[in-house]
């Protein structure tokens, strides 16, 4: 609901109604004022009133058939503005159907068309709207890249409701990317202008953004207050939507609270205003916050009962995320109720969508603004060569036709048109040298733009794997140690019978083996002898880990790596590189014997992996579709260095990697 009427405010923002005030009879007053009106201006505007109606009253086909009616009349009459707004309707519309790639290609066009006119209000609000659509997709970095666009030009026209409504985005964005303190900022501002203005329509949004991102950083009282604002203003304006997304937060802030007591009556209300206006998603949240009170009761009989109906209405209602959810909840219950086998099953269809909605794409980085802004500069000037470019080969067309004409009128002056052809052959070679310099600098900057993308992606990688690697052993894995600890003691004061005690040293064996693989997995994820002392060091350990386990007799050598002079980033990227190296001799050599040498001389470092196994053909490689051998290139790419790998048929692999200017 927000993001169509977002789309739609935007729109008629861009220019006013020309129309009557909408009533019941307001459609068929337009249609009987266009039939009498000439192929003009007046009419072009008629046909936008009629599109933006239909768009508004939820009939998405009806505005695609009068938007390219409108855009077609636009057209003849060469009028830019009424261009870019036809299309910029018609891909709102298409939005409403579900059609999210036609409707960004259209705005494109209309972002193309409201630049050749010179309209920044019509062009941010198109901006807006390719961001909103790109959002509705999950993909986040081009819409904060049209959202910072839009809030940009917004600025340059002092235009403060807009400027309120793009932080609001803004911060909707950074919440998906799970950039909360960001979002909290970007929330803020937007909530600021709102309210220094007494804007009421973009308040709402920034509210609910603001304590989404609250939550989410354990800020729950905080977040209370917000929602509870949010609550009024939702209720004010008779927004069942918004009321539906405030309710359901409180229930979030309740249960991190620990005010079970509260989750109940807020979980009926928020039902009540699910039904009211047949919300699937609504029905969902009000069912996992009863959930969480029966719980909290230990009433596992109800509990499990509300989970199953949020599974049922998820399922039937094809509601990806609050599938994710409800099995999440459902997990808890069997928990709670120790049915491990039943929670193994709910955690892993949960880990199932989960990995299906957090894919790479997803993890893009968006971190980096000004590294994103670099790439649209380097962009900026490779389009500025490329039209450069284009108007000296035009200017070299123009000189040829122009040497031919003159050509034929001295014709008899063989003196004066051998000088001008000599003239003419030196700057023909002039500009063609030129041509070739552009194209280089062309490529160079497509290289650099490469670069840029390939080190935003990997910083985004190692922030990631760093944070959630942290999270996991300092969060999780304090608390099942605590818990380990609990349970011992408590042993210690407890009179059981044998079968009890056995089935305890069961359980918590089980807990120990939970421990050991969240180590495993977060030492995986970021080692952290890596972020704590170094590339050498966390490469010794990694070997001697191999080592030590009896999976391949694995030797290590260094030279001159020079502790703290190598930036994390750089250090992350070689230890994969050389992880996913021993990891494939693992898997596929069936070696006994390998060796890692690492030696930095001279500005260059060289890195040289060998091992005695079976060997391969070298030549499956160029048709090899696996993403660790294309993560490898990617890394390798990224360091501006070069890989050869010598193998055949029963004679070992040698891999060498070598990095030339590696630091100074």
């Amino acid at each position: 609901m927000r993001v169509s009427f977002l789309i739609l405010f935007c729109l008629i923002a861009a220019y006013p109604f020309v129309g009557q005030a909408q009533s019941s009879n307001y459609p068929d007053s337009l249609r009987h004022l266009l039939s009498g009106e000439s192929e003009d201006t007046n009419k072009v505007w008629t046909l936008r009133d009629l599109a933006v109606f239909y768009l508004d009253h939820g009939q998405p086909d009806s505005a695609i058939w009068y938007g390219k009616f409108f855009n077609k009349l636009s057209e003849k009459l060469r009028l830019p503005n009424g261009i870019a707004l036809s299309l910029s309707l018609q891909a709102a519309a298409l939005s409403d159907l579900n059609k999210p790639d036609e409707a960004i290609a259209l705005d494109l066009q209309a972002i193309g068309e409201a630049k050749k006119a010179n309209s920044l209000k019509p062009l941010a609000n198109i901006y807006n709207n390719t961001a909103i659509i790109y959002n509705g997709k999950g993909d986040y970095a081009h819409s904060l890249d049209y959202y910072m666009k839009a809030l940009a030009t917004f600025e340059a026209l002092a235009d403060t409701p807009s400027m309120a409504f793009a932080n609001s985005n803004i911060a909707e964005v950074f919440v998906g990317t799970k950039e909360f303190k960001s979002a909290c900022e970007y929330a803020l501002r937007g909530i600021s202008l709102c309210r220094s203005h007494k804007l009421t329509k973009g308040l709402g949004p920034g509210l609910l953004n603001l304590s989404s991102a609250l939550i989410n950083l354990r800020r729950y009282d905080t977040a209370l207050v917000v929602l509870k604002d949010d609550l009024a203003v939702a209720m004010k304006a008779n927004d069942r939507a918004e009321e539906i997304s405030v309710l359901a937060d409180m229930d979030y802030a309740y249960v991190g609270l620990g005010e079970f007591d509260l989750i109940k009556p807020n979980a009926d209300k928020l039902m009540a205003v699910a039904l009211s206006i047949d919300s699937k998603e609504g029905q969902c949240y009000a069912l996992i916050g009863l959930k969480d009170y029966y719980l909290s009761k230990k009433n596992y009989a109800k509990a499990e009962r509300a989970s199953m109906e949020a599974i049922d209405i998820a399922k039937r209602n094809d509601l990806t995320v609050n599938l994710l959810e409800a099995y999440d909840e459902a997990a808890s219950v069997e928990i709670a109720k120790g049915d491990q086998m039943r929670y193994k099953f709910y955690s892993a269809l949960r880990d199932s969508i989960d990995q299906a909605i957090f894919s790479d794409k997803i993890l893009k980085n968006t971190q980096d603004i000004e590294g994103k802004y670099s790439l649209t500069k380097k962009q900026t000037e490779i389009d500025a060569l490329n039209k450069e470019k284009k108007i000296q080969q035009l200017t070299l067309r123009q000189r040829t036709t122009t040497i031919w004409g003159l050509g034929l009128l001295v014709l008899g002056i063989i003196l004066t048109g051998m000088l001008y052809h000599r003239n003419y052959q030196n700057k023909k070679r002039l500009l063609t040298a030129r041509a070739l310099l552009q194209q280089k600098r062309i490529a160079e900057l497509e290289r650099e733009k490469l670069l840029l993308a390939t080190q935003a992606v990997l910083q985004g990688q190692v922030e990631e794997r760093t944070r959630l690697a942290k999270d996991l052993h300092d969060g999780l894995g304090s608390i099942l140690s605590s818990t380990k600890y609990s349970f011992t003691h408590m042993k210690e004061n407890l009179v059981i019978t044998q079968e009890s005690a056995e089935a305890f040293d069961r359980s918590m064996g089980m807990l120990d083996k939970s421990i050991s693989e969240l180590r495993r997995v977060s030492h995986n994820m970021m080692p952290e002898a890596l972020m704590k002392f170094g590339l050498d060091t966390a490469l010794k350990d990694f070997c001697n880990s191999v080592d030590q386990s009896g999976a391949l007799h694995l030797t290590y050598q260094s030279y001159d790596l020079r502790e703290g002079t190598i930036p994390p980033i750089i250090s992350a990227a070689l230890y994969r590189i050389i992880q996913e190296l021993v990891n494939n001799i693992i898997r596929h050599a069936q070696a006994r014997n390998a060796l890692v040498q690492v030696v930095r001389k001279e500005g260059t470092l060289s890195i040289a992996v060998e091992d005695d196994g079976k060997g391969f053909d070298p030549a499956i490689l160029a048709t090899s579709g696996g993403m660790g051998w294309l993560n490898l290139k990617n890394r390798v790419a990224y360091l501006n260095g070069t890989i050869d790998i010598q193998t055949n048929a029963g004679n070992g692999t040698s891999v060498n990697i070598e990095i030339q200017n590696f630091l100074p």
